[in-house]
């Protein structure tokens, strides 16, 4: 048996962390044993309710931090991080970001892999980073091809994008009950935007198309993390929606511990995000049966199968208003693509694969 000590900058629930919960769901517990070290918080108690061993860790935010007080966080970090190898002693720490790897920079003893999902330029840091990593998992071809500027060995950078139940996302038998449970309307097309409350990933990109439709008749559901607690952003938001032709029409949900009856109970999902890194969301959509529609670029290019599972656009308002109308103008389509969406999730981003490929990694790392 070998130990996996994850570290997760974070104690709260976003995408990453729905994707490093994915991937203990996948972990052969036969063969590894997981930790999970993170700040308190939900994370950690969603992995306790899985059966493993939660370690809380004081990692403090290194965003927009002055120059002192990042240091500061660091040298806390690394101070908690070796503690926490000394007690632990993992065969491999798996490193869940670019924070958390940060945070392993003083690891010295024990092999490391770097799960960078995110697409933020790194300089100096990023070359660190990754010679300092074992082995280097990328989310996908854009984030790959942002990491394989540091070098050319790219014998250490695999690819490792985020897995879902399939068993747990699956299509409803009957859109109005996930409805009803979440208070949502039936009988009219429900079109999602579920992302996380910050400005790159362009609510108002989302909202913009939704007024160029304002004639024909949907509902429209706004629901993510607020990690950043960006009153600002979030109240600019709420003030559009109070407002024709949006007031009554978009539903504004709180948090969800468990997104899927939310995916089940969609028609559309929209994903407006700038240069987004992979997109989660769209494969938990797709595995609802559910037909996406993204940006053409970045992660939802190695996602979304342009026609057949979804459709791709450019980040421009009227662009989105023609593909959801596309869509829900083609009943036929909209079945194929349906279909379609589920077996790509099933043949490329099950928990089945991801079993197979962290067997595959560690094994190589341990």
């Amino acid at each position: 048996m070998k130990t996996i000590l994850y570290i997760n900058a974070v104690g709260d629930i976003s995408g990453a962390e729905r994707s490093l919960l994915a991937m203990l769901d996948a972990l052969d517990f036969g063969r590894f044993t997981p930790v999970l070290a993170a700040p308190e918080g939900t994370l950690l108690r969603e992995a306790a309710a899985r059966g493993v061993r939660v370690e809380p860790i004081s990692l403090r935010p290194l965003r927009r931090a002055a120059a002192w007080h990042a240091l500061s966080a660091l040298r806390d970090g690394w101070r908690q991080v070796s503690d926490l190898i000394a007690r632990v002693r993992p065969d491999v720490a798996h490193a869940n970001g670019t924070h958390a790897m940060i945070h392993l920079l003083s690891a010295r003893e024990v092999p490391v892999v770097w799960h960078v999902r995110d697409l933020a330029p790194l300089g100096i840091i990023g070359l660190l980073l990754y010679k300092h990593a074992t082995r280097v998992a990328v989310i996908s071809s854009a984030v790959r091809d942002r990491v394989n500027a540091f070098t050319s060995d790219d014998e250490k950078c695999i690819l490792l994008p985020p897995a879902v139940d399939t068993a747990h996302f699956r299509p409803a038998a009957d859109k109005a009950v996930p409805r009803a449970r979440l208070g949502l309307p039936a009988g009219v097309p429900l079109l999602g935007m579920v992302a996380q409350f910050v400005r790159w990933k362009r609510h108002h990109l989302f909202l913009d198309a939704l007024a160029g439709l304002s004639d024909r008749p949907w509902h429209a559901i706004l629901a993510g993390a607020d990690l950043h607690h960006n009153e600002k952003y979030t109240a600019s938001l709420r003030r559009r929606l109070a407002a024709l032709p949006f007031a009554g029409r978009v539903t504004w949900l709180p948090w969800q511990q468990d997104t899927a009856p939310l995916m089940s109970s969609l028609d559309l999902c929209v994903l407006t995000s700038d240069r987004e890194p992979f997109g989660r969301v769209l494969i938990e959509s797709m595995s609802c049966g559910v037909p996406v529609v993204a940006m053409d670029e970045a992660g939802p290019r190695d996602i979304v199968m342009p026609g057949q599972t979804g459709l791709l656009c450019p980040p421009d308002a009227a662009a989105i208003a023609g593909a959801i109308t596309r869509l829900l103008n083609d009943n036929e389509q909209y079945k194929r693509m349906s279909l379609a969406g589920r077996a790509r999730v099933e043949e490329r981003f099950s928990i089945k694969g991801q079993r197979k490929a962290l067997n595959e990694l560690y094994e190589q790392v341990g």
